[in-house]
């Protein structure tokens, strides 16, 4: 019965995936599907996709995603149809579920695309609020460094972008 769980839980979380594949928001996961997730130990998932070309059925692996103890995705792998990898993201989490750190790889046909290629590291207060967000290139070059501030009941007030020479090219001011 269990394993009849596991298997319906996985359709559901590969048809989540495919109708997401092309959002921005693909890797976001709803309170019920990370409450699964949980429950049933799932440590990863793989997508494959069966293709019928020239009358001939070919199954192959489309992406790969894992998920740490808490539910919270750890890495997500898109692959081309000739099974390389196009796209990929790693996530570290801290204790509190708050993302540390985002590695986000893209490759253009074959080829290392330093400008999809993105390391971001967070840092939040005591109270889980996001004050820092660093973003380094593919190279690992400091490109943006974003600051925020919030009031005592954590409402963002303040939020600051500066570029690698630490000029100010973004204040949001926002008004209680």
């Amino acid at each position: 019965m269990r394993l009849f769980f596991i298997f319906l839980l996985a359709v559901m979380l590969s048809t989540f995936a495919l109708l997401s594949i092309n959002s921005i928001e693909a890797s976001a996961q709803s309170k019920k599907e990370k409450k699964l997730i949980k429950t049933y130990g799932i440590k990863s998932v793989t997508e494959n996709v069966i293709e019928r070309i020239n009358g001939k059925e070919t199954t192959r692996k489309d992406s790969y995603t894992t998920y740490d103890k808490n539910a919270n995705v750890t890495a997500k792998e898109d692959y081309r149809k000739d099974g390389t990898i196009k796209h990929t993201e790693t996530t570290k989490y801290d204790s509190k579920g708050n993302k540390l750190e985002e590695i986000i790889y893209d490759a253009s046909e074959n080829q290392l695309n330093l400008e999809k290629n993105v390391k971001r590291v967070f840092k939040y207060d005591k109270d889980d609020n996001k004050i820092e967000e660093l973003e380094y290139d593919g190279s690992g070059k400091l490109v943006t460094k974003t600051q925020s501030s919030y009031t005592t009941n954590g409402d963002k007030i303040l939020e600051v972008v500066y570029d690698v020479s630490g000029k100010l090219t973004k204040k949001n001011c926002l008004h209680l």
